[in-house]
Order: structure tokens, then sequence, then C-alpha cells
């Protein structure tokens, strides 16, 4: 028993999973959120941009190191899935029998990797960007855009579940779970003003709340084993 942190020490497999499992979501983070920043110093438009907007993007990201980088994010997605699957078996084994919350945070969080490597008309419209016209380009980015913003209802799908096992088992610290609740509620409310930039807060909320998780799995890797009452 660890009677520093009141929490029973795991096997190694399990440590070891939640090593991985943090270093997981750093890596993938990266390979997402890198290509994102470089493609937005493109001129991104905002959600609910024009057909004009749409038209000078997609010409700006039709060159050879935006196709790059978009190839590289689908390393980030895929990266995505693995994380959400790992930290979903670690969230049920804090769950406990039946794993319903957590089975269903990480097939919500599965869809985050469904929406990028599926949902390409961003990236199919950029390849002959130079040459597209008004009305396709206005479709593709509208497509995108709304296809986006429904990906924050899967991520707060995620963030709810997720909450309510760490607060109900104790597992994690209480503001940890609640921090994934007041993230998750305001994805929520944020897909209803969906081309305001309010959406911003609570997804920056919820990946900080991530980044944090992840470095903490590497340091702590105990951390998502209930507490012991």
């Amino acid at each position: 028993m660890d009677v520093v942190t009141n929490r029973p020490v795991m096997s190694e497999p399990y440590m070891a999973l939640a090593r991985a499992t943090g270093i997981i979501g750093i890596v993938f983070m990266v390979l997402l959120f890198g290509p994102v920043i470089a493609l937005s110093s493109a001129g991104e438009p905002p959600l609910n941009a024009t057909a004009s907007e749409a038209v000078e993007y997609f010409g700006n990201i039709e060159a050879n190191w935006a196709q790059l980088a978009m190839a590289a994010s689908t390393l980030g997605w895929i990266g995505s899935l693995w994380f959400f699957v790992a930290f979903g078996f670690l969230l049920g084994r804090a769950e406990g029998d039946p794993p319903w919350r957590s089975t269903i945070a990480a097939l919500s969080g599965a869809l985050l990797a469904a929406y990028g490597l599926v949902g390409a008309s961003l990236g199919a419209a950029s390849l002959r960007g130079g040459k597209i016209a008004p009305d396709v380009a206005d479709f593709a980015f509208a497509f995108g855009s709304v296809g986006f913003a429904n990906a924050w209802i899967a991520l707060a799908s995620f963030a709810l579940c997720s909450g309510w096992v760490i607060l109900s088992t104790r597992t994690l610290e209480r503001w940890m779970g609640w921090w994934l609740i007041v993230a998750g509620l305001g994805l929520v409310a944020a897909r209803f003003v969906w081309t305001s930039d309010l959406w911003t807060v609570p997804y920056l909320l919820f990946w900080v709340w991530l980044l944090v998780l992840s470095i903490r799995l590497i340091r702590r890797p105990n951390l998502l084993e209930p507490v012991a009452i």
C-alpha cells in the first residue's frame, strides 16, 4: 500500500500501459497540432468563411509543404485512436464492472480519429486549390467546418463520461474530474454557437486537460488506480 498517495500499487503491466498512454497522448497531440498550426498560418479563415475566403485558403494550401503537413496529421489522428482506447481501458479498470461509462468514453474519443481520417473534404479540395470553383470551395469548407463542430460533441461525450467516472470512483483528483465536466458542458454549448469564437474556450480547456493528464501518467502511472477507502 502506498501510504503517501493512499493508492494501491498497480501491477507492472498496468504501470507500463499507463506510461505508454501518457507518451502516446503527448506524441499524438504534437503530430496533430503541429500541422494544424502550420496550416493555420496559411491564412485559414473562420469557420463560417465566405466562398472567396475558402478559394484563397485552398489555393494557399495546395503547396507541397501543406500537403505534407496534412499527411503528417493522419498519424496524429491514428495516435488519438490509440490514446482514447488505451485510456478507456485504464478508466474501465478503475470503474469496475460493468465499465459502460469508460466504454462510451473510449468510443466517443475514437470518433475524433474517424472525423480526421474520413472527413477529408479540406484535403481533397486543396489538391486543386488553385483551380477550384468558388461554389465547390464553399461547400468543401462548410462541410469541413460542420464536421469539426460535430466532433466537439464526441469530445464532450468523452469528457462527460470520463469526468463522471473520475468523480464517482475517486481515481485522479476531484479537480481533474470537474475540469473535464466543465469542458464537456462547454463543448456542448459551443455546438449551438459554433460560428462564434467562444468555442475556443472549452476546446482549449479540453486539450490542456489531456496534456496535463498525459504528463502526469508518465510521471505517476498509478494515478488511475481507485483511491483506497
